[in-house]
């Protein structure tokens, strides 16, 4: 089975440096274009499943970048949860706490620690593995994508390591009970 990650497109906050989390935002008229080029890029790939975070950014490049599907949406493909931190400038963080959080998550703001957001993730894996499906969809959020890959390669990634536009996608392979990373794209 292939298992095709997307990054939202971007979203109001993204422009605006600020804080999300499991903040509802819209995509702005680029974020649009950016599910619409996902779509192109996906195009000739025939999905036997579709699923998306229920968080509006992700939901809506999904409709956009593949109109004809059905499309389950799922808590557990949010992003990480932020808590005080939401709706806060990026800025209002050091560089040092910024890097922190990204290796340790935001429990400390009253959100998420990301072992906590590691386990959904794990937990969302597994549900795929029980799937008898040749190709799935997930469309969520960087955060995601980057805590699937440490899961899937067993390393730890600093959040600067990794490079993750928006409408990026990974494809996994899950054979023989194993995953595997297939490809990393930043299509735009």
């Amino acid at each position: 089975m292939f298992v095709y990650v997307i990054r939202h497109g971007q979203s109001e906050t993204n422009v605006s440096h600020v804080w999300t989390g499991w903040r509802d935002v819209m995509l702005t008229d680029k974020g649009v274009q950016d599910a619409h080029k996902a779509g192109e890029y996906l195009n000739n790939v025939s999905f036997d499943k579709v699923f998306s975070s229920d968080l509006t950014r992700a939901y809506r490049t999904a409709q956009i970048a593949l109109p004809n599907y059905e499309i389950e949406q799922s808590k557990e493909l949010r992003e990480i949860n932020v808590g005080t931190l939401s709706g806060q400038p990026h800025e209002c963080l050091t560089k040092e706490e910024r890097a922190c959080a990204s290796l340790v998550g935001y429990a400390q703001y009253e959100g998420e620690s990301k072992e906590d957001m590691n386990e959904r993730i794990r937990t969302f894996m597994k549900k795929m593995e029980l799937l008898d499906y040749g190709k799935i969809a997930v469309f969520s959020h960087a955060g995601w994508l980057r805590g699937m890959l440490d899961i899937v390669t067993g390393i730890k990634q600093p959040r600067n390591i990794i490079h993750c536009d928006n409408c990026a996608i990974s494809i996994y392979e899950y054979k023989n009970g194993k995953w595997r990373l297939w490809s990393w794209i930043n299509p735009m």
